[in-house]
């Protein structure tokens, strides 16, 4: 049976992104939905469930192929198949490591799906922890939202979120001469007992090495490096082993959080996860601790309530001058956690389709707060934007930031059902405009520095196309309210705001969708391609 639901989920997520990404629009008479396939002159044939304004359509169970000799059924295989040929036919790309990732997403989220969960949490870092590892069948637009290359099936339940994975990090001790780093916030980032623990493992001439932690696979993978050995032979880093509290993997599978500690962890992982492999380049640590000191300069000037982002503190790695080949597979991006007593919620999570038949988690936080009537969920949606959208477009209309708030590095802490308070996290993917950001003293090379026009491209299609879209239609579809209704409150909305930019919102023909099924075959996954997709912002204007 979650066999059958993971792949019904995959089925979804291909057909969706095939449609958006290769047709615009999908075309639905009597109930059905006719994609073609020009490749072979040839239809897919599907019934059309729940028909969205945005393009998170839902489907029937059964899939036919269409052409000149008539309709047959096609199953799981041949359909993942009949959409990798025509992706080729559009301009190459590897259609058997396409398959295969595929089949990868799918085995693990049959298998996540069968995972019995834990009862209802109740303390705050228990809800913030089950949203975290409660995202079971991932981005609704991307062709493999659960592949994982790296780790073995009996490796998942160690290290899997969505298994309820924790474990102890490992931590290595580091000579300080070889150790590049960088501070630009304050927070402790080791904790006070993992230093304690160091101190009498190492001798005493290796008191001032300074202390790296590790994800336990990549602890084991690191073991099997020669230039790792090389390392420990001489005496510059020291394996000490599982040091310190349990912590447990968020959403992010590499980044991992202990919910009595103010710093979180965002470790490399050599595993290829979805799009490419999760470890640290020096670059991208680089971009984060630029991006957390143009942000918290920026932040002092800031008047927005319930609107916060958690910054990365700094970041440790060895020197790429000394063992180049090792930085990126070593380096650690320290990240705020959330205030004590909070129970911010990653939004994806209460975004995602549960497959028992109930509405997905948002809702029970929108019913909590009142009935699911037009004007509720009207009066729930502009508080939810006076948090997060007003806040996030403010900031780049005042200072250029464009932060990457799509929904997986969106959180939202609720009281009574109500939206109160909103996060923003991993300002590795922040983008700043040359033309308009006061940068002080950053490189003018940062990699953050984008054109004005890619950052505002970047917004947009983070917070608008992936997080406001989703969540209107969740919103919409779920209440029965219609998703048309509740884009006519954004546009609403953002008629209050003042700006440029969000007057071109409201005008823009079109929003900018990232093409993750193409760029997912092309192998393009950190240099994505994008599609226009309608923007319903006009339409209900």
């Amino acid at each position: 049976m979650n066999e059958v639901l993971a792949r019904a989920a995959a089925r979804q997520r291909l057909l969706n992104a095939l449609v958006r990404e290769t047709g615009g629009q999908l075309a639905v008479s009597g109930g059905w939905a006719r994609i073609p396939l020009p490749s072979i002159g040839e239809s897919l044939v599907v019934a059309v469930v729940y028909h969205s304004d945005f393009g998170h359509h839902a489907y029937g169970e059964q899939l036919y192929r269409e052409g000149p000799r008539g309709r047959r059924p096609v199953g799981h295989e041949e359909f993942v198949a009949l959409v990798a040929d025509e992706l080729a036919a559009r301009g190459g790309g590897a259609k058997e490591a396409f398959c295969d990732q595929v089949a990868n997403s799918v085995a693990r989220s049959a298998r996540y799906l069968g995972h019995r969960r834990a009862a209802r949490p109740t303390r705050p870092h228990e809800i913030t922890r089950c949203a975290e590892q409660s995202l079971l069948l991932g981005h609704p637009f991307h062709p493999t939202p659960k592949s994982a290359e790296g780790f073995a099936d009996h490796e998942l339940a160690r290290y899997a979120p969505e298994l309820g994975a924790a474990f102890q990090l490992h931590y290595l001790a580091v000579a300080p001469e070889i150790v590049l780093q960088e501070r630009v916030a304050d927070g402790a980032w080791i904790p006070a007992e993992v230093e304690e623990k160091a101190r009498i493992e190492l001798r005493t001439d290796q008191h001032d090495h300074l202390l790296l932690p590790m994800h336990p696979w990549q602890a084991g993978y690191l073991a099997r490096k020669p230039a790792f050995a090389d390392l420990v032979e001489r005496g510059q880093a020291v394996p000490l082993g599982p040091v310190g509290a349990q912590v447990y993997a968020t959403s992010s599978v590499r980044t991992t959080c202990d919910p009595g500690f103010e710093t979180s962890w965002k470790l490399p992982l050599h595993v290829r996860i979805t799009n490419f492999v999760r470890n640290n380049p020096v670059e991208h640590v680089r971009r984060a601790a630029d991006a957390s000191r143009v942000v918290a300069a920026a932040a002092r000037r800031w008047r927005h309530d319930g609107f916060e982002v958690l910054l990365e503190t700094g970041y440790r790695t060895i020197d790429p001058a000394v063992v180049g080949d090792l930085a990126a597979d070593l380096s650690v991006l320290f990240r705020r956690n959330p205030g004590p007593g909070t129970a911010p919620r990653v939004l994806a999570a209460l975004l995602e389709d549960r497959l028992d038949g109930r509405a997905p988690a948002l809702l029970d936080l929108v019913a909590e707060a009142g009935p699911l009537s037009f004007d509720h969920v009207a009066e729930w949606l502009r508080r939810y934007l006076r948090i997060s959208l007003g806040p996030l477009l403010a900031v780049f209309t005042e200072d250029g930031i464009s932060f990457e708030a799509h929904v997986q590095n969106s959180l939202l802490h609720t009281e009574g059902g109500w939206p109160v308070r909103f996060y923003v996290r991993d300002m590795e993917g922040t983008s700043v405009s040359r033309e308009r950001a006061e940068v002080g003293a950053l490189d003018d090379n940062s990699p953050l520095l984008y054109s004005d026009a890619e950052s505002w491209m970047r917004l947009r299609y983070h917070v608008l196309t992936n997080h406001v879209g989703h969540l209107v239609h969740v919103l919409g579809r779920y209440t029965g309210i219609g998703e048309r209704r509740l884009w006519a409150v954004v546009g609403e909305f953002l008629r209050t705001c003042p700006g440029r930019y969000a007057a071109e919102l409201l005008a823009s023909p079109t929003l900018p969708a990232k093409a993750n099924l193409l760029s997912r075959f092309a192998e393009r996954g950190e240099r994505p391609l994008y599609v226009d997709v309608r923007n319903p912002l006009v339409e209900t204007r």
